[in-house]
């Protein structure tokens, strides 16, 4: 994602603003999306490229997006080493915190 997904979206943004111009912006989405055959639409050959890379490339760059967030988040919990986590606990173990004082005065 990081290293070719700018591409992949500049040929995406391309093919398209090629197809709204030759054969309509509606029928672009349409067979980006998939909702359209680019066989329904004349001229057909800028077409299939477009039906193509809805069909593959979007997928993937949206898929690479979740995954490049949801591993951001991950690491984002797992910032502690486990060493450091286990030597508090060990501390935690050995000399534990005095309880809370209920502070009601009686």
């Amino acid at each position: 994602m990081l290293s070719r997904g700018a591409l992949v979206v500049t040929v995406c943004a391309v093919l398209y603003v090629l197809n709204g111009f030759l054969i309509g912006w509606a029928h672009a989405y349409e067979v980006l999306t998939g909702i359209t055959s680019p066989a329904a639409v004349r001229p057909q050959w800028c077409a299939w490229p477009l039906s193509l890379t809805g069909w593959a490339a979007i997928p993937a760059v949206i898929g690479a997006a979740a995954g490049y967030v949801i591993t951001e988040q991950i690491q984002a919990h797992h910032a502690r080493e486990l060493g450091d986590v286990l030597d508090e606990l060990r501390r935690l173990a050995e000399h534990p915190l005095p309880p809370p004082s209920s502070g009601s005065g009686t």
